[in-house]
């Protein structure tokens, strides 16, 4: 059986439709649990007032995505965990198709769907191991998402160059014992690299990852986002990922690309903050 975990923060009308859109729930899904992030857009009570069969834990502060995981992981039975954005709904037959696959493949501890736009244009569910060149590759291979062609070839010639890549926590169906045998996601990591740093240990641990191309599912992508704390905790993420995973050479690098791109913002401000992140030590394992 499958326990739903949706992490949600400011997102109330994205959630309301991602939370519609498991009605009537698939007959494979257990518990689905709501875990509010200190939202101040009425989401919280959204949830309670409309959606009486749907868990909910609101959290006082915003713990970051990774960790509002790990507490909605907590609380639900099941043998498999559905992560699911709050801006992101299931296609029909998903559930059942990603739980086919993971029950098949007994080594696989992540699978995902065939990810689209709501408009039906296809987004990238999964991408190439992060690090100096995986990250340039990506760079070049966004410009060309929305032509079919790259989302067939190039993960077949990518994954030998540049190792077995990482999966979308966008939706992400995850075996419950390989999650909790790496110990969930890293909290440290309050946004963004969380589900890259999560497939790298899974991999790590002898797990492998898949993807479901005949499960569909619809993500706004970035539908909750706020813009200027994005930014800057998109760069401590990075950093952070780069310290713990990625050789000397490569951190030195990026820490002298991002001094000269940070000095370049005209925000005086923002260029501060960002640039205070590099000579920072939080972000230091």
């Amino acid at each position: 059986m499958i326990s739903i975990v949706i992490v949600n923060h400011d997102g109330r009308e994205h959630l309301r439709h991602c939370l519609r859109s498991l009605d009537p729930r698939p007959q494979v899904v257990g518990e689905v649990i709501v875990v509010d992030n200190a939202s101040s857009d009425g989401s919280a009570a959204m949830v309670a007032e409309d959606f009486a069969a749907v868990r909910l834990l609101a959290l006082d502060e915003n713990a970051g995505f990774g960790a509002a995981n790990n507490r909605g992981a907590e609380l639900v039975p099941g043998d498999d965990l559905l992560l699911l954005n709050s801006d992101a709904w299931l296609g029909d037959g998903a559930p059942e198709a990603l739980a086919a696959k993971l029950a098949e493949r007994p080594r696989v501890a992540a699978v995902v769907p065939d990810l689209h736009y709501p408009d039906g244009r296809r987004q990238f569910a999964w991408a190439p191991e992060t690090g100096v060149l995986g990250e340039a590759v990506q760079k070049l291979r966004n410009r060309f998402e929305s032509q079919p062609w790259v989302h067939r070839l190039p993960p077949r010639w990518l994954r030998p160059l540049l190792g077995p890549g990482w999966l979308s926590a966008a939706c992400v169906l995850l075996r419950r014992r390989a999650f909790d045998q790496v110990g969930g996601f890293d909290e440290n990591i309050f946004m963004y690299f969380e589900d890259v740093d999560l497939s790298r240990r899974l991999r790590q641990a002898g797990w492998r990852l898949a993807v479901v191309e005949d499960a569909v599912a619809y993500h706004v992508k970035g539908g909750s986002r706020p813009s200027r704390r994005g930014e800057v905790e998109y760069r401590r993420a990075q950093l952070y990922y780069y310290k713990k995973h990625r050789p000397r050479w490569e951190v030195r690098y990026l820490r002298r690309r991002l001094r000269r791109k940070f000095g370049r913002i005209e925000d005086a401000d923002l260029r501060r903050e960002l640039l205070g992140l590099l000579d920072a030590v939080d972000w230091v394992v």
